[in-house]
This record gives structure tokens, sequence and C-alpha cells, in this order.
């Protein structure tokens, strides 16, 4: 199938699509469940929403994500309302140069806490560009169109996680303390993970016990902190294989392992193949 036959593909079925809805064309939703993922960019106005358990308004200037199997309702909207909408499947995502985990890590919509925020003047402008990008890659079906609207649609999920991130670090409700505690715990294993793979000397620099570090992480992110460890030390193996010269005893000995037998049979059981299989995939 060429570019052009994909990109009208996904103009004609649920993988992707784009519209603007305004208060004139407006229609209640009540409990409808999606199947997507749902993005929101609030231009004007503002529309009362409820997305599971939580009920909060769709505001201008703001950026809402919807995540699959929600149960959500719109109504009430102000005469003025306005914003743009992309529902998006995540096959769409899954077929390109990024990792499964990393999508699966942005594309997590953490039950906790409402699933919209501000957005400052600058990233406004910035999603309605990629917003509109995307718009003009679905309509005109030119050579890659495919692979933009997939490296856009990635952007804004980076640029929400960032600014989700900055919302809740900065907070200083109680609730968030898990959420500030899971993110620095990532970040420390970003830092070390050449050289710590144990959870207790993450824990250690956290001032916390193991266990709260295991079930912070747990609550956040749905999966243990050992988990998180090992999919970081996944992400640094697999560079090294793809990108690297290193030989697989180097990488090894690289990311601090004893002999390059137990790096081989820790990447076997969390990728299903051997290091030197991975290195010959195309």
């Amino acid at each position: 199938m060429t570019q052009k036959e994909l990109l009208n593909t996904l103009k004609n079925d649920s993988t992707v699509q784009i519209e603007l809805c305004s208060a004139s064309e407006f229609k209640a939703i009540n409990d409808q469940r999606t199947n997507c993922y749902v993005l929101i960019l609030g231009m004007k106005g503002f529309c009362e929403i409820q997305i599971d358990h939580h009920t909060f308004r769709i505001t201008k200037s703001s950026i809402t994500i919807i995540p699959p199997l929600s149960t959500y309702s719109l109504q009430r909207p102000s005469s003025d309302y306005a914003a743009q909408i992309i529902n998006f499947d995540s096959t769409l995502l899954s077929t390109g140069i990024f990792e499964t985990k990393i999508l699966q890590d942005l594309l997590f919509i953490n039950p906790e806490y409402a699933p919209t925020f501000p957005l400052k003047r600058i990233e406004f402008h910035d999603f309605c560009y990629k917003f509109k990008k995307i718009k003009l890659e679905l309509d005109h079906g030119k050579p890659f169109g495919i692979d933009m609207i997939r490296l856009y649609l990635i952007q804004l999920l980076y640029e929400y996680n960032r600014i989700c991130e900055v919302c809740l670090i900065n907070s200083d409700t109680s609730i968030n303390r898990k959420y500030q505690i899971t993110q620095r715990f990532r970040n420390l294993v970003k830092e070390h993970i050449k050289i710590a793979k144990d959870v207790a000397f993450y824990a250690d620099k956290l001032h916390i016990s193991p266990k709260y570090l295991s079930e912070c992480v747990h609550d956040q992110l749905g999966y243990s902190a050992l988990r998180l460890i090992q999919n970081q030390l996944m992400v640094e193996a697999e560079l090294l294989l793809k990108y690297g010269d290193m030989n697989i005893k180097q990488i090894a000995l690289m990311l601090n392992f004893d002999t390059a037998n137990h790096f081989s049979r820790l990447f076997y059981k969390l990728r299903g193949m051997t290091p030197t299989d991975y290195r010959s995939k195309p």
C-alpha cells in the first residue's frame, strides 16, 4: 500500500481524525465510552466534562486527554465554546522508531488526576500549530504523511507529559507526594542506571524505604520499581546494540553486569530474544 493510500485509509477510519467543535454544532454526550485516545485543545469559552470520577471544565488554552475505555460526558458549553479535537488509536504510534515501552509511558494517563492542564501562551500556540499540521497532512496526502502525523502526535504527547509533570511537581497538595517521588526516582534511574540496578540504592537516595518506593511507583505507573529499572536498562542496552559497535561482553561490562551471560539471560527474559538477535533485527 502506498503512503497516499494509507493516508486515505486514515481519513476514512478511526485510526486518526481531527475536527473543530463549536457551540453552534455542539451535541451533548452522556456516559459515552471511547475506544481511542482523544486530545481536546480548548480554543474559546468553556464546556463541562466528566471523565470517570473527574469533573472539570475544558477552557480556553487548555489541553485534555481522554484515554481509551474511559466513560465521559460533555455538557453545557458556553455560547462561544470552540475546541479542536484529535482522535487516534495507539496502534498508529507503534510503527516507527520509538520503542513500545517509551510509547506506553507517554500514553499512560494516571487515573488519580484530572487529565487536563492549562497552557501558557507559547505552549498554546505550539499545540495549535501541531494540530494544524496534522490536519494538513491528513487533507493533502503528501509523501511520508503518516510518518509526519506520527511524529506530531508524539511531540504533542511529550509536551502534555512535560506540562503534567511541571504542574504536579510544583503542586503543594499531599496527593502528589507519590507522583513527585516517582518522578525523582525516574530521573535518578536515568542518571545511575549504568552503576545501580537495585531498588534499595534508589530508595536510599530518596531517603525512603524500598517498600514505600515500590508502593509509590506501582500506584503511579501500574508496575513495580524494579520493572522501571529493568525497562530503563533495556532502553540503554538496545541503544548500544543498535547504534554502537561494542560487542556483547563490552556492553554487559558497561551496564555493570558481572558476566555477558547474565546480561543475555535478562535481555532474553525481558525482550524475548537474545542481544545478538536484536542487533541483527532489521
